[in-house]
């Protein structure tokens, strides 16, 4: 496997802080929207090099310098703040706050997506089937936020 071809850092938002519903600026509608839509593209892409370069793409295209590492002092839940940093560390990932969540969110996804593409190019043999779902349980996920950010995605 290539490990320096996979992307260093996932950014999550703090769960406490997921948008339910969201009203976007009009210039931020169109940005979020193109961008879901060519993720959408990337997702029922055939070739794993084009839907790679798709998300590729929209990642350079994506400001997160507003994105900055969330302070934790309580997980509202069961956990301590050090367990959950341990598992963050873990897994590359880092809990983040921002102003402008639809970003990091839309963020998140394009990283997921290129990870399972760089993984399964590396020569990891992925069920089919279970990749077939992940991909529909990724559309899905952009739909759900099409319904968040008030996008009518289902015109794609």
């Amino acid at each position: 496997m290539t490990h320096n071809s996979l992307p260093s850092q996932l950014y999550l938002l703090v769960p406490w802080n997921l948008p339910i519903e969201q009203q976007l600026s009009e210039s931020d509608q169109v940005k979020t929207r193109q961008v879901l839509k060519n993720l959408l593209q990337a997702l029922d892409e055939l070739s794993h090099r084009k839907a790679l370069a798709i998300i590729n793409q929209e990642l350079a295209n994506l400001d997160v310098s507003n994105i900055s590492p969330a302070s934790i002092s309580s997980t509202e839940t069961s956990l301590e703040p050090w367990e959950v940093e341990d598992f963050n560390r873990c897994f590359k990932a880092t809990y983040v706050t921002t102003k402008e969540s639809s970003v990091c969110i839309v963020w998140g996804l394009l990283i997921v997506y290129k990870t399972l593409l760089i993984l399964d190019e590396d020569g990891k043999k992925f069920d089919p089937d279970r990749v077939k779902d992940l991909k529909e349980g990724l559309k899905s996920y952009v739909y759900l936020l099409g319904r968040v950010f008030s996008l009518s995605l289902e015109e794609i």
